[in-house]
């Protein structure tokens, strides 16, 4: 199934591009194809972007991170051998008077990701991670550096407004 394996988005886009059709005649084509939601607009952009910089590779780069497949047993057998070298201790922060301000929904990554969800419909859970590695692997450094900054900023104003509701 096509929701399972990027590769085939990827390289129905560069097709899509190799024959000169511009981003909307690619999502448009795509979506009609395999079904309306296979491919969104940002991802269309996104690829024809690398392809007109003449990025042609359509595989993922090797990068370091959390792999994709986790061997269970070895990570269990990891956490029971050495328990202090597995987990960290954190220490609670105080937290800010309740405010509806504060609410997850209203964080900029919640909000954001409401946003690409929004009409989705997933027939699996592997669509629905493709969707959300989708999600992530289009946000840079910087998205998610201004989300913490404006997280912070959201915080303060709630300390200084004691929990009382304010505009933005």
């Amino acid at each position: 199934e096509i929701g399972k394996n990027r590769g085939v988005i990827r390289e129905l886009l560069k097709y899509e591009f190799e024959l000169g059709h511009s981003e909307k005649e690619a999502l448009d084509n795509i979506n009609r194809a395999k079904g309306h939601g296979k491919v969104d607009r940002t991802t269309v952009w996104r690829w024809f972007s690398k392809f007109r910089n003449n990025q042609m590779k359509i595989t993922d780069k090797k990068r370091a991170g959390r792999p994709r497949e986790v061997d269970r047993v070895t990570v269990v057998n990891a956490v029971e051998t050495h328990p202090s070298m597995t987990t960290r201790i954190w220490e609670p922060l105080d937290h800010a008077p309740y405010s509806p301000d504060m609410a997850p929904s209203d964080f900029y990554l919640f909000r954001s990701l409401q946003h690409w969800l929004r009409e989705r419909k997933f027939r699996t859970i592997e669509e629905m991670r493709e969707s959300l590695t989708e999600f992530f692997d289009s946000k840079d450094r910087d998205w998610y550096h201004r989300g913490i900054h404006r997280l912070e900023e959201q915080w303060q104003k709630v300390i200084e407004n004691n929990g009382e509701y304010f505009d933005y």
